[in-house]
């Protein structure tokens, strides 16, 4: 079994933590950019703790998991101060040749403002090896 469609598919929520100027200048080191008061574009791949989440709801072994796609649409900057809302849902399972190709969708929202929607493609295939 590749995946587990059995598995509760509710939407996973979470608020994260406050954006702190400490915070945005950690990211900002790690990563090597220069931003003031605001968080770089790449800051929304912190909020991908949904999508693991789902993919353990769904039993998916990470050995058979190929990640292929991540698109993000940015609809405006995170600031310090903000409160993200954040929401995975699974859009899409499909079933071809002995491969499941599976979409998630994060929304990320501040305020009931849409910040940035993510969506994460992967492919689940067997991989032959045991363990």
């Amino acid at each position: 079994m590749l995946i587990d469609l059995n598995a509760d598919l509710t939407p996973i929520k979470f608020t994260a933590d406050t954006l702190t100027q400490q915070r945005l200048k950690q990211f900002d080191s790690a990563v090597r950019a220069h931003y003031s008061n605001v968080a770089a574009p790449t800051y929304s791949t912190t909020f991908r703790k949904g999508e693991f989440e789902f993919l353990d709801r769904l039993r998916v072994n990470l050995r058979n998991l190929l990640h292929t796609e991540q698109d993000y649409e940015y609809f405006s900057t995170f600031q310090m101060g903000d409160v993200p809302e954040v929401e995975t849902k699974l859009t899409s399972t499909k079933e071809r040749r002995g491969m499941v190709f599976v979409s998630l969708s994060t929304e990320v929202k501040v305020k009931n403002q849409l910040r940035v929607r993510c969506v994460s493609s992967f492919v689940l295939r067997e991989t032959g090896k045991v363990g």
